[in-house]
């Protein structure tokens, strides 16, 4: 039986390059994708407007996950399904449960583009695309050790709180990246009998995904390795050999048997 592959990926630090957010190294690999016609899901914190840009640069046509699973994109915009809260509850809730967990927190939504650029190194019009919240409030946490106290208050409000790259994020108990790549691949058909499903991530905030496919790649941080909330929950995934979308790349081909293909 042939089998049919659909890659889900998340974005920075790991499609993209957590300094420069280029995805260039992983150029092989999306092009092997687009070539085959094998579905590509980019899951991530970013927002709608973020992350249609980046699908416009790999060339693949790609389905979005965004903001954590708080909104799936059909692929080739042919809809959205919202899961997630709304985002002006996601606000005033961060605040609330701040000044009840005696968290200092600084959330997104307070930040001006000046600010969004020195903390995320994005510059202008790419700074503003972060802005267009919907589903997910990212914040900056001051007292690391008040986190415990700020996911009970969250969980006390229906809300959940994840840890990204950069940031903590406030979002509805339902937003959820596993969740919402579920109800995508269920849409799309892609839970067929023949179709695999390979997830690559960096990050905590990409366990729930990384759990539902059946082939889990851990792409290991800046520094070199892997991130230990991720690898001690998946002991059995693979771990890229680099990096970023070096890595990335190099996974992707080694999954998909590019260079056997090559030689064939």
């Amino acid at each position: 039986m042939t089998v049919r592959w659909v890659v889900a990926t998340d974005l920075d630090g790991t499609l993209l390059d957590h300094e420069t957010y280029s995805l260039e190294p992983a150029r092989p690999a999306l092009d092997l994708l687009r070539d085959r016609g094998i579905p590509l899901v980019l899951v991530t914190s970013k927002t709608r407007a973020e992350a249609e840009g980046i699908a416009a640069a790999t060339g693949c046509s790609p389905a979005l996950v965004v903001e954590n699973g708080g909104a799936v994109v059909l692929p080739g915009g042919r809809g959205v399904i919202e899961l997630g809260a709304a985002y002006d509850a996601l606000v005033a809730a961060l605040a609330e449960i701040a000044r009840e967990a005696g968290a200092g927190v600084r959330g997104f939504s307070s930040l001006s583009r000046r600010d969004v650029e020195e903390l995320t190194g994005l510059r202008g019009e790419d700074a503003e695309r972060a802005r267009r919240r919907g589903w997910d409030e990212p914040f900056l946490l001051s007292n690391e050790e008040a986190l415990p106290a700020l996911e009970r208050a969250a969980a006390r409000r229906g809300l959940a709180v994840t840890r990204g790259g950069r940031f903590h994020h406030l979002l509805g108990a339902s937003s959820d990246k596993g969740r919402a790549l579920r109800v995508l691949l269920d849409r799309e058909g892609w839970l067929a009998p023949g179709t695999l499903s390979v997830g690559l991530g960096d990050a905590a905030n990409d366990l729930p995904f990384l759990r539902i496919v059946d082939r889990p790649v851990i792409v290991p941080r800046p520094g070199g390795a892997a991130d230990p909330d991720l690898a001690a929950a998946l002991p059995h995934a693979a771990v890229a050999p680099a990096p970023g979308p070096r890595g990335w790349n190099a996974a992707v081909q080694g999954i998909l048997g590019a260079s056997r293909e090559k030689r064939s």
